[in-house]
């Protein structure tokens, strides 16, 4: 399971580096990203696989109803590895530009004094405890998104734990919700794969790739082919932004068929920001938050 690990983040990195060599423009945001990519990497090797209590039988019947496997809020963190890596990641940001660089030093000082709990600040992610993350923030005088974004890094390795073993069940092909199946996260972005172009969804939260249906809209879940659009991003086939005019969501796919890789489609939604302001000027709202948890 380590070795499939190993050539997850492999990849990972490969796309990281081909998308530096094509966007010069993101080369400070990526550049980071390569250097977060390595520390939860690392995190992810000393990080143990959670025991999970979960039958078949019971990951069958919730999957025949539409339920999710465990809820957010009770995923299992490990406190030791997430807390080292929550540190690396304000030391790395420490080298960043002056809003990271003035984050990070604050954050660290907070550890060291005691002012911040990484165990807690974890449970406040889990459990989508919005107002205790601004309060954090505020009380340190750290930009919000900073913090949930190394917030949700420094647990991602925990996560895709999980849905390491959690995944393997073969049940898991039989769902067809426009939710994760393994904690109920939105799609943060989805991929065409395949001859035919089916669509696979990652998961906002967990990490998990699952089959999403092709024409139905995730968020609201209509088959109006009226209401389902697409556009393209100026002279690139690679990606397109699907919307829904019913409830004005939206959602990047990245066309496999044409580059990236489905195992790296957390990098794609990172160098497609440009198509996310695009999508938001037109009117269509992004249902699911960014996988840094912004």
């Amino acid at each position: 399971m380590y070795a499939e690990m190993d050539d997850f983040y492999q990849r990972m990195k490969n796309r990281l580096k081909q998308c530096r060599k094509e966007r010069n423009d993101l080369e400070e945001i990526l550049a980071f990203y390569d250097k977060v990519l390595s520390a939860q990497h690392e995190t992810q090797e000393e990080t143990p696989l959670p025991e999970i209590d979960l039958a078949e039988e019971q990951i069958e019947v919730r999957i025949a109803e539409g339920f999710p496997l465990i809820e957010s809020g009770n995923f299992s963190v490990d406190s030791n590895s997430s807390d080292r890596l929550f540190r690396r990641l304000c030391q790395i940001s420490e080298t960043e530009n002056p809003v990271l660089a003035s984050a990070g030093k604050a954050l660290l000082a907070a550890l060291d004094s005691g002012t911040l709990e990484t165990a807690e600040l974890s449970k406040a992610v889990l459990q989508n405890r919005v107002e205790t993350i601004e309060g954090y923030a505020k009380d340190l005088e750290v930009p919000l998104p900073v913090l949930q974004a190394l917030a949700k890094l420094s647990i991602q390795p925990s996560l895709l734990a999980t849905v390491a073993i959690v995944g393997k069940s073969s049940e898991l092909n039989k769902w067809r919700y426009g939710y994760c199946p393994i904690c109920g996260g939105l799609p943060a972005i989805a991929a065409l794969v395949g001859e035919e172009g089916k669509r696979k969804a990652l998961c906002s939260f967990c990490g998990h790739l699952w089959w999403l249906p092709r024409l139905v809209c995730p968020f609201c879940d209509t088959e109006s082919q009226e209401d389902l659009r697409y556009f393209f991003g100026e002279g690139d086939d690679l990606y397109r932004v699907q919307v829904c005019l019913q409830c004005k969501g939206y959602l990047k796919v990245v066309d496999t068929r044409e580059g990236g890789d489905l195992m790296a489609l957390a990098v794609d939604d990172v160098v497609t920001a440009h198509l996310d302001l695009l999508a938001e000027e037109e009117g269509y709202q992004r249902k699911a938050p960014r996988l840094w948890g912004i």
